[in-house]
């Protein structure tokens, strides 16, 4: 069926590397501070690997055998970067997130059970409803004016995490993060920078205050929800009374009232943004081509006609899931992951000194002339089963690879594609003429502006 649409010819809005090609201090923390896709040298989307020689010292590692070898064969020898760790540590506390070593494995073996792809599909009717009740929402209002769907898209995620995440009790928390988190992240990037110079946490900066603010009010949301939670004598069958129930099968240690605050904190911000800004990024890049949203359509209507969309369809919906992955492919969700390097080593012919930061760029390996024909085109296909040539492991990842992969991937995908097809089947999406979303990197890869587009009903 993919086969129908030929790709794209135009390239999409992407991210312009700044000149000159490698970047020294003080332009690193500026382009940082600015958006952190503008500390990728431009060699980095032509080249495995650049190292920098001015401050602060990174190797960009972007070819796939090099990357296999640092997120997966010598995984212990570049642990998650202690820059990024200090950066998320704030709000996220020793979350399975912002761990490392023993710490990070005991909670990983609590919460991968409640991840796994068949404890998700249970969750379909409420990614469904989500979506369903969003159209409600747009059968309300007026749609004649354009409206910034982006938001739109966090609200479903968002109602998402209510019914699965915290069932019950949880409108403090939903309503301190949906009101914070974007101002938080907002300003994490002088937080970043601060970090990189080894400037100390209580030094005046840029945000700081709002930070601290946003970070406190999740935080004493959150705890007094878990507190509830482990006072009462009911057994919820969400996430977070799962959470509670968890018990290390090493050990037989369960959580404390702590890791579980830190857990539940970065389960909610990442799981939210990630899946939001998936839906955001795929339905703007659906709007530029409103063909491939009647393939999207015409493949609904094939699997389940004007069934609600079950775990059943989710395998038979390809093109839905190409344009997905596509769409995480241009716009990743998280486009820089961190590692340390403790000691001296050699990558690709290359001595890399101890104490340069790792930086695995996945937005620009995701555009890598290398890798990809055409890499800033729109182009669904590469992912169609019949492709002659299909993306390595190690170049294409949207959730990272290695024993750190992102454990809310599934969770993420089959979301995604839920509400995708829920929606593409009532409604169709047209960008305003002329806009451009620009890709700014923060904590995620969010749009600089909001995406303001017309939302349609088909059969009004």
């Amino acid at each position: 069926m993919s086969s129908e649409i030929p790709p794209s010819s135009a390239p999409v809005p992407a991210f312009v590397p700044p000149a000159p090609n490698i970047l020294g201090f003080p332009q690193n923390l500026v382009q940082l501070v600015r958006n952190n896709l503008g500390i990728i040298p431009r060699q980095a989307y032509e080249q495995p690997l650049v190292v920098t020689d001015s401050f602060p010292k990174m190797a960009f590692v972007t070819g796939p055998d090099l990357v296999e070898h640092v997120l997966k064969r010598s995984a212990d020898r570049f642990p998650k970067g202690k820059l990024q760790n200090e950066t998320l540590e704030p709000l996220f506390g020793n979350a399975m997130i912002s761990s490392e070593g023993a710490d990070w494995k005991w909670q990983r073996s609590i919460t991968a059970p409640l991840f796994r792809h068949d404890e998700i599909l249970q969750y379909i009717p409420a990614m469904r409803d989500a979506a369903t009740r969003q159209l409600e929402t747009w059968k309300a209002q007026d749609l004649a004016a354009n409206r910034p769907v982006n938001k739109d898209m966090f609200r479903i995620a968002f109602d998402v995490i209510s019914r699965t995440m915290l069932v019950g009790g949880a409108d403090d928390v939903i309503k301190a993060i949906e009101q914070g988190h974007a101002a938080y992240f907002h300003h994490v990037n002088w937080w970043i920078a601060y970090k990189m110079l080894g400037l100390p946490g209580w030094l005046p900066r840029p945000g700081g205050a709002v930070m601290r603010t946003q970070e406190k009010r999740i935080r004493d949301a959150v705890s007094k929800l878990v507190r509830g939670r482990l006072a009462s004598a009911e057994t919820e069958q969400d996430l977070l009374g799962r959470l509670v129930r968890g018990i290390d099968p090493e050990t037989g240690e369960a959580m404390s009232e702590e890791r579980l605050v830190n857990n539940i904190i970065a389960f909610l911000v990442a799981g939210y943004d990630t899946t939001a800004l998936a839906l955001a990024w795929a339905l703007y890049l659906l709007a530029l081509y409103p063909d491939w949203q009647q393939q999207i359509r015409n493949e609904v209507q094939a699997v389940a006609g004007d069934r609600p969309i079950g775990r059943e369809h989710l395998s038979q919906l390809n093109v839905t899931d190409q344009v997905l992955n596509e769409a995480l492919r241009l716009y990743p969700t998280a486009p820089i992951i961190v590692r340390d390097i403790l000691e001296d080593v050699e990558l690709a012919g290359t001595k890399v000194p101890k104490g340069t930061i790792g930086v695995i760029p996945i937005y620009a390996i995701h555009r890598h002339r290398s890798f990809w024909d055409n890499p800033n085109v729109f182009d669904p296909l590469r992912f169609a089963p019949e492709a002659e040539t299909k993306p390595g492991r190690y170049q294409f990842l949207p959730f990272g690879a290695g024993p750190r992969i992102c454990i809310g991937a599934a969770f993420t995908m089959i979301e995604a594609k839920v509400v995708l097809a829920t929606l593409l089947r009532e409604v169709s999406f047209e960008l305003e003429h002329g806009h451009e979303a620009h890709p700014v990197g923060q904590m995620f890869l969010t749009p600089r502006e909001p995406i303001p587009m017309r939302v349609r009903f088909l059969h009004r």
